[in-house]
């Protein structure tokens, strides 16, 4: 999670029509954290190199891309932590081997959470209609 919140502090600059790092300190910090070469890290980011036919091109990135790049990797690290945390605890809850299946947890995006939501109230309803 450290290494998410550092990547918010990399400051990406215009120099002559190509990105650059202005601290290249903050780098070498979330790449400590990911446990990855910062060098590598830097110029994969900057001049990403892609396959262009049989040939490897090293294509330059403005700032607007880097920070784009940036923003993905950050979703997609976070992504993968809650997927693996949530499935951390259903194995550690499932353990226990309940007959009802009710020792798990779940994630509910917003429709999930409204629908959740109207049959709590739907049965509050009931309960108050036959009291």
């Amino acid at each position: 999670m450290a290494s998410i919140l550092h990547l918010g502090n990399i400051s990406v600059t215009d120099y002559r029509d190509r990105a650059d790092i202005r601290e290249f300190s903050v780098v070498e910090r979330v790449c400590h954290l990911l446990g990855i070469s910062a060098e590598d890290f830097k110029k994969s980011l900057l001049a990403p190199r892609i396959k262009a036919g049989r040939d490897w091109v090293t294509q330059a990135k403005s700032p607007t891309q880097v920070v784009a790049s940036l923003d993905a990797l950050a979703k997609t690290l976070y992504e993968r932590n809650f997927a693996f945390l949530v499935e951390r605890v259903n194995k550690a809850i499932d353990g226990h081997k309940s007959k009802d299946k009710l020792g798990f947890i779940g994630v509910l995006d917003i429709a999930g959470f409204e629908i959740f939501e109207v049959s709590e109230y739907k049965h509050k309803i009931k309960l108050a209609v036959l009291i």
